[in-house]
């Protein structure tokens, strides 16, 4: 908590002296209940200014007609007064140069050399530190449904202290009690005037919006919104502070605060428009599912990505399918779409219930159940589960021979039946050379091959095959598959003997995995580079990130572990900072 008493805001304040250094006007922005009348009353109270309340309408013209001298006047709530306030500002900062003002508004005022300071949610350390001084905790579950506006935590630890949890969302956030004006008692009320302002093209937008989960970029919202060019009405419920917009690397999403969405899901309930929207949601998720999957060879990193930011939309496509009496068809289709996703960017296992729950939905007989049980297979035997991987197999009709195949050796191999695996393997690839299936087939039938030969101890045949295979990912760019194979081939290096050289492919191989986000293999690659530096901190990073997730580790790398002499363990280092210390060179991490 800052010194003024407000949870989460020294950024912003400071922010908002900065901007007085360079402008006579500030304009604080943000979603209703963003805190904007707070913050503007603690910047008022430590200069000493007066606070306009433009809520007062007209007569709040002639209240700063009176205070606006030379010196600093925060002018509170400009919205309801826009039109009759902005010219009225302007106009004042033209006649009094010593005149400073900190408007708060939910939109610029577009005046000339005005600075937007605009206000975000909480980050969630802070909306945990705002409720525990409100005097309450949330359940986990409730503090996955709201929102970081301070407004909602407020009046969501009023429903905590009415003992009230359950029911629709902003049903929960009123007041009665609340100390300040009454828009802010209820939270339909605070964001139900924002409403008011928009035009119909707007709330159509804000309306069909709602049907985003962890938000959504220009294209989605064109195929989702509407046939009319819906960038205007997106822009303009940005600059009402309605929609936020951000951008990290070059790559620009919007998103409605919880509550927000909450607000448009009903409006859009009320002009039965919910199927249809939901429909069109799945449609351009499941086409995107479809164009990541057949570009997936020459593009997984920027795949990966854009996947990975649509995952709450990939999981509200089957949702909504999986709600459907007749959608069973449609959501096997995309779950089965999405097995680069599951399999290749660490979300094995979250991947396998969603499977599972789709499984349960029945569908029909044909390719794509067929190609969803395989996906499934695959997941399973990833996550050491050949009995359930197996059950997978033998629902399958016809997904491809080769890729049944290769999963049959997987499952062999984990039970130990060597030889037996490697003779379903050959007859695997022969099937991949014949389909000419690269990927998701050849290749990684390597890291199968080479897996069962360290079983069986054969360190000459492993590091063969290892070499090929990665002479043909590097010629074909394919990345995903080298990772794992520089991993395997670490720990051949290793057992053969030769240390630095596993070292740096262990650091090669975590490089990748690093870009993937693929918990499993940054784990493994953590493990083994603290096994090889004796790093008791990076080997105990390691053994928290594997709960959990057993299943996904080695047993070759268990072993190798095992035979290491026990090291005290150093707990007490974040994940992140021990795949930052595992790569880190500088450090004297070198391998004994």
């Amino acid at each position: 908590m800052s010194g003024d008493g407000l949870v989460g805001r020294d950024a912003d304040v400071e922010g908002i002296e900065k901007a007085f250094l360079r402008t006579r006007l500030v304009t604080l922005t943000g979603p209703p209940g963003a805190g904007k009348t707070a913050l503007a009353r603690v910047v008022a109270a430590k200069r000493g200014a007066h606070v306009v309340d433009a809520d007062a309408g007209p007569s709040a013209l002639a209240e700063i007609g009176l205070m606006a001298g030379d010196g600093f006047l925060v002018v509170d709530g400009c919205d309801r007064v826009l039109e009759l306030l902005v010219p009225y500002i302007g106009v004042m900062l033209q006649r009094r140069p010593g005149l400073a003002i900190l408007a708060t508004c939910r939109q610029s005022l577009a005046l000339p050399g005005e600075r937007v300071v605009a206000l975000r949610e909480l980050e969630p350390e802070h909306r945990v530190e705002l409720l525990a001084r409100l005097g309450v905790t949330a359940p986990p579950e409730m503090m996955r449904r709201v929102d970081g506006l301070p407004l909602t935590l407020v009046l969501l630890a009023a429903a905590l202290k009415r003992g009230e949890t359950d029911g629709p969302l902003l049903d929960l956030l009123w007041d009665p009690e609340h100390d300040g004006p009454f828009r802010h008692a209820a939270m339909r009320t605070a964001i139900g005037w924002s409403h008011e302002q928009c035009t119909p093209e707007e709330r159509l937008v804000w309306a069909r919006t709602s049907v985003f989960a962890d938000g959504f970029d220009l294209e989605a919202a064109q195929a989702v919104c509407g046939d009319d060019d819906v960038t205007p009405a997106v822009a303009a419920l940005v600059d009402k502070s309605l929609v936020v917009r951000s951008e990290t690397r070059g790559v620009v999403r919007f998103h409605l605060p919880a509550t927000v969405r909450e607000f448009g899901a009903e409006w859009l309930g009320r002009a039965g428009e919910r199927e249809a929207t939901e429909d069109r949601h799945f449609r351009h998720y499941r086409t995107l599912a479809r164009q990541a999957e057949a570009e997936w060879q020459g593009g997984q990193l920027r795949w990966y990505r854009r996947m990975r930011l649509e995952r709450g939309n990939l999981i509200k496509a089957l949702d909504s399918r999986l709600t459907d009496p007749h959608g069973a068809d449609d959501a096997q289709d995309l779950a089965g779409t999405l097995w680069f996703l599951w399999a290749c960017c660490g979300l094995q296992r979250e991947g396998a219930d969603q499977l599972a729950r789709v499984r349960a939905a029945g569908g029909s007989p044909g390719p794509e159940r067929d190609k969803a049980l395989w996906t499934a297979a695959w997941l399973h035997a990833a996550l050491g589960d050949p009995d359930a991987a197996e059950e997978a197999l033998y629902s399958c009709t016809n997904q491809g021979p080769a890729r049944l195949t290769q999963v049959s050796a997987w499952v062999a191999a984990q039970r130990g039946a060597y030889p037996e695996a490697l003779r379903l393997i050959r007859d695997a690839r022969e099937g991949h050379r014949r389909d000419a299936d690269l990927f998701p087939g050849f290749l990684p039938s390597y890291t199968v091959i080479v897996t069962t030969l360290l079983r069986m101890g054969d360190l000459t045949g492993a590091v063969t095959v290892l070499r090929e295979g990665r002479d043909l990912c590097v010629a074909t760019g394919e990345i995903w598959t080298r990772s794992h194979l520089d991993h395997l081939l670490a720990q051949a290096e290793l057992l053969r003997g030769d240390p630095p050289a596993a070292l740096t492919s262990a650091r090669g191989a975590l490089t990748v995995a690093r870009q993937f986000g693929d918990t499993a293999a940054l784990a493994a690659g953590v493990e083994l580079v603290g096994v090889l530096t004796r790093n008791s901190a990076l080997m105990a990073a390691a053994d928290q990130a594997w709960a959990g997730m057993d299943g996904l580790r080695s047993p070759v790398l268990a072993e190798i572990r095992d035979r290491r002499p026990a090291i005290t363990p150093e707990p007490g280092l974040g994940f992140d900072d021990a795949v930052a210390l595992a790569l880190d060179d500088s450090w004297g991490g070198e391998a004994w």
